[in-house]
């Protein structure tokens, strides 16, 4: 399959969702982020770091109460980093469309996260800063109507920015 047609299925695939209330998006996001916590909590018991001897409700609640704190944080700051860039570029849309924007590009780019650190190598988490940028290029040019290069600009932007917070957090990993 050539990048070509990715990108123009990804296209359609957002074009789709522009109609949908946010309300559905946000419970698809937060489905997301409670499996890829849940996992999280599964793998820590399989290597016998969490819960050992201990009752398995309370820190399964306590994992799935932080990562859902931490994926609403997640979404609001990206929201508001991408929206911030976007009145650069004069956009007359609703926060809510940088909403829809960041929760659609979230619920990709945040198992493909999950996975990278999984695999601790630190080549690997090149690919979802790049599925992010793309993402939300796709999700900027539809959801807002803007041009190319308008939507390249706040795609990229956005991108640098989430960078350089997550740099140190990220590369401590390792």
């Amino acid at each position: 399959m050539s990048l070509k047609t990715i990108f123009n299925r990804t296209i359609r695939s957002i074009q789709q969702l522009e109609g949908k209330p946010l309300r559905d998006d946000l419970i698809l996001y937060i489905g997301i982020v409670i499996l890829v916590y849940c996992a999280s909590f599964l793998m820590m018991i399989h290597e016998g770091g969490a819960a050992a001897g201990v009752v398995f409700l309370l820190p399964l609640t306590i994992v799935l109460a932080g990562g859902l704190l931490t994926g609403a944080v997640v979404l609001l700051g990206t929201s508001l980093i991408e929206h911030f860039f976007l009145l650069f570029v004069d956009v007359k849309k609703s926060f809510e469309m940088t909403m829809k924007t960041a929760v659609y590009t979230l619920a990709v780019v945040f198992p493909l996260v999950w996975a990278a650190l999984l695999v601790s190598n630190s080549h690997l988490i090149v690919l979802p800063a790049i599925v992010f940028v793309i993402l939300t290029f796709c999700g900027i040019r539809i959801f807002h109507s803007l041009s190319i290069d308008r939507a390249a600009f706040v795609s990229l932007a956005t991108g640098a920015v989430l960078l350089c917070f997550s740099y140190r957090w990220l590369m401590g990993q390792w």
